[in-house]
């Protein structure tokens, strides 16, 4: 029984550790640099076929037409116009107000552990019905039942315990409401999420390997990723930066590349009671493979 218990406290000690890494880093990020410009921090998503620009976008957005076509690609699968929908892990607050401005729901609120960034998108978004929060999203500050719908993108992997998250994701959602989830994990970490997810409670309706599809993203992206990094950090932060952003040539982009690191999204339902999935009539050109 000794080693057990010991294995699980280490593994418990290592998970708080992890967590309080990325608050540090997502919390410097937001108070360092406050370009308005800087809206997300995800890897992306193109098509694989014909036209890689998934949608029309507004001119102001289409510098960042990537980063929201992952948003147009997780939350495309669910109409979510008229409804109340949360994102967990709203970051810098594009996708957040994405959803807002072009998915058209009832409200969206963005909830981030990380006070800095919060406080950023408060600042910088004026959207009806659109709104930031602090919270924790193993313990989110919200009622039982209170969402139609939960995103959740390129963030859970911060988690110290991704089980309490999905607990907490399907205590505020609605029945028959959906969680729409992407991130990235490691071949054997993939294998832990999808038990997670299996004794989450959560019906799963679709997993997809989006890995092809975020490469390229990233590899139309480059020189605009790169240019930013140049203009924001130091020279002697500089590699540090284009690793975090994915560009070409950097070890997480060749994890990608070599299998080592898969990309998947997913839709899941909460207790699947006869609310079939359906989508948004701006979502048919994205692919769409149920489970």
């Amino acid at each position: 029984m000794k080693p057990n218990f010991l294995s699980t406290l280490f593994s418990s000690i290592l998970a708080k550790i992890k967590g309080a890494f990325w608050k540090l880093c997502y919390q410097h990020l937001a108070k360092s640099y406050q370009r308005e410009d800087w809206k997300f921090m995800n890897y992306g998503y193109a098509p694989l076929e014909g036209n890689p620009e998934m949608m029309p976008l507004e001119p102001a957005d289409a510098q960042e037409r990537y980063c929201i076509q992952l948003y147009r690609h997780v939350a495309g699968d669910v109409d979510l116009a008229g409804l109340e929908v949360l994102e967990i892990g709203s970051g810098r607050g594009g996708g957040a107000d994405y959803v807002a401005r072009y998915l058209k729901p009832k409200t969206t609120i963005g909830v981030d552990f990380a006070k800095d960034a919060v406080e950023f998108c408060n600042r910088n978004y004026r959207v009806d019905g659109l709104s930031f929060k602090v919270g924790n999203a193993e313990a989110l500050p919200f009622a039982d039942d209170r969402f139609d719908a939960v995103i959740n993108v390129e963030s859970s992997h911060c988690y110290p315990s991704v089980a309490a998250f999905l607990g907490q994701v399907k205590r505020v959602l609605r029945e028959g409401g959906h969680f729409l989830f992407a991130d990235m994990r490691s071949k054997a970490d993939l294998t832990v999420l999808r038990e997670q997810i299996r004794e989450s409670g959560l019906a799963l309706i679709r997993e997809t390997e989006i890995t092809p599809n975020v490469l390229r993203a990233l590899k139309l992206d480059n020189e605009r990723r790169i240019a930013m990094a140049k203009q924001m950090v130091r020279k002697s932060k500089l590699r540090n930066f284009l690793k975090f952003a994915g560009t070409e040539d950097t070890k997480f982009n060749k994890m990608l590349k070599n299998g080592e690191m898969v990309y998947v999204s997913c839709v899941l339902q909460k207790n699947n009671s006869g609310v079939s999935l359906h989508r948004s009539a701006e979502a048919q050109n994205t692919s769409f493979n149920l489970a």
